[in-house]
């Protein structure tokens, strides 16, 4: 049996590739890392050379992608359950921030990285702001690379208050990003890419976002930014500031965008923007609505992510169940306000597929190699089981979109390589993983116990003091006039 080929058959398959739509008992072969053939008669491979993965009457669909994913955060699960924007950034994600080290954060990144394999997702955007030091970046890239999961480290350029201090000035975070280019990512062609998730508009000097910016340019790096996510806010604005400045780049991945106006989503269509959409968080969080519409109205492709197991589940299948019910619940609410019930439904689920695929493959730069069960593009596939059910789906898109959960996630295959099967992790330690993740998350909490949590007065006079930084922030990219033209 040839262990580099692999035939999976005996399923329903969603293929998402608009040539070769859905197969009822077709087979997909793969060898090595890429997807060979896709075929509707499963006969064609019959007697070939390869291990059979059977489907049992499953739903096979490509790998999904998570474009926005915290996972130096994954150990401290539902902490900000009940926690306000303002509330999670200055106690959560500043205050334990602070106290997060490079052996916390590598066992962090393996815990995320391997529950979005075990949901299903084989490519993630790991948005790592907590580089408290060189060693806290290296040890989350050494993590994700252990875990065999697809996707972008993306460098985190914000500042905590980690004792003693690895970074004394900017320069030095730039530098540093600089050398884990260098040291890491030297391989264009690895299942690992490198990105940069900017510093949050507002809070340094407009020329530090700006040199930012630069480097990922010099460097080649995916950009990334949480942009417009407090809505009513000036924090995290400044677009037209950067526009002003010719830093909106094409493919700038913006995160959230709740807040953004609409001239500023034309900037962010002008400009060749991706967007990425967290449903879960954002709703809860008073970030304001996920803004499916706004990105569709302006031929942007809406992407999905988990952003933080702080909050929420951690699946794509939530936050496509919650993104796609929510905007249905928007779109119907237009129709009743002219006195009429809706008579049809226009988003449908195969646009949720859609968003949580191939939307998260383009928001990355991997349109061409992942996002649909397409020949020749890398062999990320999943199963998703039926077996729970007493009677099989009458439309399986609908199912994975409206009723499937992480658990039944019966097979992941990531690159080629089984990384999932029969519901269960393969190929990992996983007692190990779970001692370390306990061991960091233990030590977390003791030092927290030491932190003084702010009241709400406190918070909203801290977040006030923010945007008031903002405003002098970002009048400084006006501090020689304006830029000729503009």
């Amino acid at each position: 049996m040839s262990m580099n080929r692999t035939v999976v058959t005996n399923g329903y398959i969603i293929t998402l590739d608009d040539s070769l739509g859905d197969i009822q008992g077709g087979a997909v072969l793969i060898e090595d890392n890429r997807i060979v053939a896709v075929t509707r008669n499963a006969e064609e491979f019959a007697g070939l050379d390869a291990q059979v993965i059977d489907a049992e009457g499953g739903i096979i669909l490509p790998g999904m992608v998570d474009s926005h994913r915290h996972t130096w955060m994954s150990l401290l699960r539902s902490i900000s359950a009940d926690e306000s924007l303002p509330e999670f950034l200055v106690n959560t994600f500043y205050g334990l921030g602070a106290l997060v080290r490079a052996e916390d954060i590598g066992a962090a990144t393996m815990v995320g990285a391997l529950e979005a394999i075990d949901s299903g997702v084989t490519t993630i955007m790991d948005c790592c702001d907590c580089v408290n030091s060189p060693d806290h970046a290296t040890a989350a890239v050494e993590s994700l690379r252990a875990s065999g999961i697809r996707g972008v480290y993306a460098y985190g350029m914000q500042a905590y208050d980690f004792q003693p201090p690895a970074f004394t000035a900017h320069a030095q975070r730039l530098k540093d990003a600089e050398r884990l280019r260098k040291e890491a990512f030297s391989s264009e062609d690895s299942r690992l890419r490198m990105g940069m998730l900017l510093s949050d508009f507002g809070t340094l000097p407009f020329s530090e976002t700006a040199s930012e910016i630069l480097l990922s340019g010099d460097l080649g790096l995916l950009v990334a930014s949480h942009t417009g996510a407090a809505s009513t806010s000036i924090l995290l604005k400044g677009l037209r500031e950067l526009n002003d400045h010719s830093l909106l780049r094409p493919g700038h991945l913006h995160i959230h965008c709740n807040g953004l106006t609409h001239p500023e989503w034309e900037l962010l269509a002008a400009t060749g923007a991706k967007v990425s959409i967290s449903p879960e968080t954002e709703m809860q969080m008073g970030m304001g609505y996920p803004p499916f519409r706004a990105a569709l109205e302006h031929g942007i492709l809406p992407s999905f992510s988990t952003d933080i197991v702080c909050v929420g589940s951690g699946d794509l299948f939530s936050q496509m169940r919650l993104g796609l019910q929510f905007q249905r619940c928007m779109d119907n609410h237009c129709v009743h306000q002219r006195g009429h019930m809706p008579s049809k439904i226009d988003l449908s689920v195969r646009d949720a597929l859609k968003w949580a695929t191939q939307g998260g493959a383009e928001a990355l730069g991997l349109a061409s190699e992942i996002g649909s069960l397409t020949p020749g593009k890398k062999a990320d596939l999943i199963i998703v089981s039926q077996s729970r059910a007493f009677v099989p789906s009458s439309y399986p898109a609908g199912s994975v979109v409206l009723q499937t959960t992480a658990a039944d996630v019966d097979t992941v295959i990531l690159d080629g390589v089984i990384r999932k099967r029969h519901g269960q992790l393969v190929g990992y330690d996983l007692v190990t993983v779970r001692t370390r993740a306990n061991q960091a998350l233990e030590r977390i909490q003791q030092a927290a116990a030491r932190l003084k949590r702010k009241t709400p007065e406190e918070v909203a006079q801290w977040f006030a003091m923010g945007e008031r930084m903002a405003g002098g922030n970002f009048a400084g990219a006006y501090a020689q006039g304006i830029p000729a033209g503009k």
